[in-house]
């Protein structure tokens, strides 16, 4: 399990200071968290001896807001965006925009690469001749989601 450290400590020979990652057998681990979120802890060892740390489980991605969570197209199709805000620790630092593999008619214009600021994902919408379709946007677990109507 990925944790990281809140002091300075030596965990199985290895000296770490504040901010550093390091990984903690489950079992132990385990037993100390109260959930898949990040919840702060003293880590022992598996005599049961505690060595004092507190650490925190970091998630593989930064936690992030998106503003808006939603938005219409015209049937005409048209363009858009929407703000992502970084809100919490992630090892990775970064995050990325991905559409749904099936919406062919929706691309994401920008950012193709992943990004370590917060900022705007710009999407755009072919027309839409049928009726009416959604689509989403995901950016670290987060969910945008496009409504287009149709002319059907």
């Amino acid at each position: 399990m990925r944790l990281q450290a809140k002091t300075q400590f030596t965990y199985r020979g290895v000296l770490l200071a504040p901010a550093d990652i390091f990984h903690a057998p489950d079992p132990e681990a385990l037993s100390l968290i109260g959930g898949d979120y990040a919840v702060p802890f003293n880590l022992e060892d598996p005599s049961r001896r505690s060595v004092g740390v507190l650490g925190e489980l970091i998630p593989e991605v930064p936690a992030v807001e998106l503003n808006p969570t939603s938005a219409s197209v015209a049937p005409a199709g048209g363009s858009g965006s929407f703000d992502v805000t970084m809100t919490g620790p992630g090892i990775s630092g970064t995050w990325t925009a991905e559409k749904d593999a099936t919406a062919t008619w929706l691309t994401i214009n920008s950012p193709t690469v992943p990004q370590s600021t917060d900022g705007s994902v710009n999407y755009s919408a072919s027309p839409n001749a049928g009726s009416q379709r959604t689509a989403h946007i995901y950016v670290n677990g987060k969910t945008f989601t496009i409504t287009q109507t149709g002319l059907t």
